[in-house]
């Protein structure tokens, strides 16, 4: 189960950790072990980790995070993202500095993870379509790599839109996000 993807607007930290004070047990009165995914608020933002409060002795609780950084190459040309247009061109070249930023931020999860005694699940990442696809390649690749040696699931965001790593018109797999995905090595 997960209760909210991506609680954001008025779930502010707080108020996000009411609702799963009360609903939890809720779920737990007919599901006592079944895995429940919970993220943090402000869209499971790996920022709002340190304000997530969950109950210490119920370890079927699986943590995700959602990551789009840096956010001006994944959500460049976005229509839904005011002033993406003007992002468009920007790359990803997977350069030191560019790792120690994903680095950085994905020890944070790690070290949040290991404190709280919980499993991580990269519940969404993914490059936007008006990125070049060698970039997006790239990120992919880094990005899913880094989550498998830090022990975190993850799952891409998406199938066949904006993100896709398939192409429904054409009926065939974007070749270089599958291979990022799943490597054929």
């Amino acid at each position: 189960f997960e209760f909210l993807n991506e609680p954001s607007g008025g779930l502010v930290a707080g108020t996000w950790n009411t609702v799963l004070e009360a609903t939890i047990p809720v779920v737990r009165a007919s599901n006592p072990n079944r895995n429940i995914v919970i993220g943090p608020a402000k869209y499971n933002s790996l920022d709002s980790l340190k304000d997530l409060k969950l109950p210490a002795d119920d370890q079927h609780i699986i943590v995700t995070f959602h990551y789009y950084k840096p956010y001006q190459f994944t959500h460049q040309g976005a229509e839904w993202v005011q002033g993406s247009s003007g992002w468009v061109g920007t790359t990803w070249k997977g350069k030191s500095a560019d790792q120690q930023y994903v680095d950085f931020d994905f020890d944070i999860v790690a070290q949040w993870a290991k404190e709280n005694n919980r499993p991580i699940f990269l519940g969404e990442f993914g490059a936007y379509s008006k990125a070049d696809m060698t970039s997006r390649a790239l990120w992919t690749t880094y990005i899913a790599r880094e989550a498998e040696k830090l022990g975190f699931s993850w799952s891409y965001w998406e199938f066949g839109a904006g993100f896709g790593v398939y192409d429904p018109a054409t009926k065939k797999w974007n070749e270089p996000l599958l291979n990022a995905l799943i490597p054929t090595k």
